[in-house]
């Protein structure tokens, strides 16, 4: 059997089942979004068990929970494939989050020490040197740094929640399938950091909306080469 992608205790109660079946339609959101799993494809329980190494319950509520998203549908016969995934969907998705993530950069900024800007600028760097030296995983996990730290800079509960209910769209490993992207992503953190400094506080906002933007359609792209018809 494949060694399963989520790698958490079997589940013993509803909690357990809950984040497990989270983490489940992580994975398989991630596997969708980024065109690693093509629309029109069935996905079967039995199947899944076996990739997750778990029960039955976990993989019903992950396909539940995606299905309420409107990633599957169901064919002719019932059984659950992949919905065709929506050029205009996929770059709403990104405008939104890449609005909410502007407010909370603005704010970011007006809160910002210099620790802060020092930290932000440590990330940048590092992630620099992960791009130059081919390191895609350890990339995204600092490009996924970088931007928590700022959305915590906001220090605004609310944007927080809403950002985390959004960033579903955009997966967090998106740089390791896209690496490409890289260049682009540095060099629009440093543009933001830089803004960052000298105070301009609606630049900030205004950067890191584009940045998100931006990253839409960069995925967008990726699905195209990729061979993927987008409605």
């Amino acid at each position: 059997m494949a060694q399963p992608d989520v790698m958490v205790a079997q589940p013993t109660g509803k909690v357990q089942r809950s984040l497990l079946g989270s983490q489940i339609a992580d994975q398989l959101r991630r596997d969708i979004l980024l065109g690693t799993i093509k629309p029109g494809t069935r996905l079967s329980q039995q199947p899944l068990c076996e990739r997750f190494g778990t029960s039955r319950m976990p993989i019903r509520d992950a396909l539940q929970a995606l299905t309420h998203e409107g990633l599957l549908t169901t064919d002719r016969g019932q059984h659950t494939i992949v919905a065709p995934l929506s050029r205009a969907d996929l770059l709403d998705s990104y405008l939104i989050e890449g609005t909410l993530a502007g407010m909370a950069a603005t704010r970011a900024s007006e809160h910002a020490t210099p620790e802060d800007l020092e930290n932000l600028t440590s990330l940048h760097d590092r992630m620099v040197g992960a791009a130059a030296a081919g390191e895609r995983a350890s990339m995204a996990e600092l490009n996924w740094t970088f931007h928590r730290s700022i959305n915590r800079l906001a220090r605004s509960r609310k944007l927080l929640t809403a950002l985390k209910i959004l960033s579903v769209d955009l997966p967090r490993n998106f740089l390791i399938e896209m690496p490409e992207r890289a260049g682009h992503s540095n060099a629009e953190h440093e543009a933001i950091i830089e803004a960052m400094r000298r105070r301009q506080h609606k630049k900030v906002g205004s950067l890191m909306t584009d940045h998100i933007v931006a990253s839409g359609h960069g995925l967008v792209e990726h699905l195209t080469s990729q061979g993927l018809e987008l409605q």
